[in-house]
């Protein structure tokens, strides 16, 4: 394979202008400023929606459509879980919330956290912060069963539903 066409299939492109961060900012798809790539560089990651290219250059693994802000699709309010991430240094893109569940009530709770399910009763909304901090809890593993209830495994540690209280209201305020 000639170096062009090898240059061409790896992704490295010389003459392409675009557009890079104007700060170091941890924003996926945000670039600002505009940079002309005068070295080979493997391009691997660096998309942007606005592009200067040569008429006859290979395009291959460029987007033209910008990228979007990923939806939050967990049922936690957008501030309650940016708060959740912040704090604890977790995503939590992976938390379901039920609202308006009704299996709270089989083991006489408002609401209950389950690995990354969180059951929320009717009109039980103000546990959602207390609720979506047991899921931390949970993913780092610090929650062990301590009793039984309608058989189901409970962790009912003061200490965990005090820290869960604390975390959980901090979340909520940004």
């Amino acid at each position: 394979m000639a170096p062009e066409e090898e240059e061409l299939m790896q992704g490295k492109f010389a003459d392409v202008c675009q557009r890079a961060p104007e700060e170091e900012e941890l924003m996926q798809g945000k670039f600002d400023t505009t940079q002309r790539v005068e070295e080979e560089e493997l391009m691997q990651g660096k998309f942007d929606t606005t592009q200067c290219v040569e008429e006859e250059e290979l395009l291959q693994g460029k987007f033209t459509e910008p990228v979007q802000r990923v939806e939050n699709k967990t049922g936690m309010p957008d501030q309650l879980k940016s708060g959740i991430e912040s704090l604890s240094g977790m995503d939590m893109s992976d938390v379901r919330v039920h609202s308006n569940s009704s299996k709270p009530a089989e083991v006489q709770a408002h609401a209950y956290t389950q690995g990354s399910d969180i059951h929320v009763g009717p009109g039980q909304e103000q546990h959602l912060p207390h609720e979506a901090w047991h899921v931390v809890q949970q993913k780092e593993g610090r929650v062990q069963p301590t009793t039984e209830v309608n058989g189901m495994a409970v962790n009912d540690n003061a200490g965990l539903e005090k820290e869960a209280d604390v975390m959980g209201q901090r979340a909520s305020n940004g």
